[in-house]
């Protein structure tokens, strides 16, 4: 596709993607904010609308006006130029007016009419970085690591020194894309909880772009060819895309929609607390409550006559069979388990009278001809329990009796 457009448009392939992702982002339904989710207070988003707005024209300016210099690609020639083409070029841009490299033009580059002949004189730096490409190697440093290493690097000789030579300059954008992120994902901007998304993007371009600088085959072609079938310079291609990195995410960042509003654990524990509380005291109203109601025989009789009111329309309700099945299909069920009758039916008087008819045999296999007929395993254990509590009780109480007389 990048083939397909014109040669002064491919430049500005990241710088376009970079502005239209945030906006196509959020034509996606998995980031599209929905209307009934509460929305995380936010005070410090217009002021960081507006320091992003500045660092966004600031990238852009960077992006269109102060790209990296390269001879090659500012002159049109391939890399495998010899240095008097690449003088003749220089020359040629000059005389004929047309807009040459920041690189050719700032300086003392002048011409002088010797009997016809022109020489073109340039500034200290521009002749050695002549001199330095006159090796394939210098070529292929200025092809990873761009042409500022090559040109201010006076002591490098091997790939390590041209790295080292252009890390710090790429360090220091990413220093300043980092603290950007850290401002528009700041608290109070309902975004903080995606500061650490963005730092591992970073992080992750930062080694990606580190490797493939040190580690991306270059080849020089031995024979002069078109300029289209150079090799990629890929310090300028590198650098495009860290920009435009830098211009999507915290964009990005910032145009989403906000993630769901999470309180802090202390202010749930607050409230949990307090809830707490509220539902313990009225536990202990209707608790006192219910026995006040039992000690006045007018509320007393009032309550008697509610309940039984109440238990009446419950067991019709229940018995009523359009009733439970429309809570079948409302997945309400009042339904008994299996085996077991509907408390209030026909069906569950039968079976408490059967009940009833078992258990004095139950009890007499069990040994419990103590009165006790129709009582269960664990209320005959409980109540065996409550009997003995009672007498060690009443043995406690007794022995300071017996000790005083």
């Amino acid at each position: 596709m990048a083939l397909a457009l014109p040669s002064s448009l491919v430049p500005w392939l990241p710088t376009i993607s970079a502005l239209l992702l945030p906006f196509l982002l959020r034509l996606l339904p998995i980031f599209r904010e929905p209307p009934s989710r509460p929305r995380a207070p936010a005070p410090l988003r217009s002021p960081i609308s507006a320091l992003l707005a500045l660092y966004a024209l600031y990238t852009l300016h960077l992006l269109a006006f102060a790209r990296p210099p390269n001879i090659f690609t500012a002159l049109r020639l391939p890399l495998n130029a010899p240095q008097s083409a690449i003088r003749a070029a220089l020359a040629r841009s000059r005389y004929v007016g047309r807009p040459a490299t920041a690189t050719a033009t700032a300086s003392a580059s002048t011409f002088e009419n010797d009997g016809g002949a022109e020489t073109l004189a340039l500034p200290p730096a521009l002749e050695r970085l002549l001199s330095r490409l006159a090796s394939s190697d210098a070529r292929t440093m200025l092809v990873r690591f761009g042409q500022r290493a090559v040109q201010t690097c006076a002591h490098c000789a091997t790939d390590g020194d041209y790295a080292l030579h252009a890390l710090p300059p790429a360090l220091l954008s990413y220093a300043l894309a980092a603290a950007v992120l850290g401002a528009v994902t700041i608290r109070g901007t309902a975004r903080e909880s995606r500061r650490g998304i963005g730092l591992m993007l970073l992080v992750v371009a930062a080694l990606v772009e580190a490797y493939w600088a040190y580690t991306v085959p270059v080849r020089i072609p031995s024979r002069p060819k078109h300029q289209g079938d150079d090799p990629v310079m890929w310090h300028d291609t590198l650098w495009s895309l860290r920009h435009a990195l830098f211009l999507a995410l915290p964009l990005s960042i910032h145009l989403l929609p906000a993630p769901p509003h999470t309180p802090p654990l202390s202010a749930t524990l607050t409230h949990l607390h307090q809830t707490a509380d509220a539902q313990l005291a009225r536990l202990h109203f209707l608790r006192l409550s219910t026995s006040g109601v039992q000690r006045v025989p007018e509320l007393r009789t009032r309550a008697a006559a509610f309940w039984a009111r109440e238990r009446t329309l419950g067991s019709a309700v229940r018995r009523d069979a359009d009733v439970r099945a429309a809570a079948e299909r409302a997945g309400l069920g009042i339904a008994p388990p299996e085996g077991r009758a509907l408390l209030g039916s026909q069906d569950h008087a039968e079976a408490q009278k059967r009940t009833a008819t078992a258990r004095p045999s139950q009890n007499a296999q069990d040994g419990g001809g103590d009165g006790a007929s129709g009582e269960g395993t664990l209320h005959r254990a409980a109540r065996n329990a409550v009997a003995a509590l009672k007498e060690t009780m009443l043995r406690r109480e007794e022995s300071p009796h017996v000790g005083a007389q």
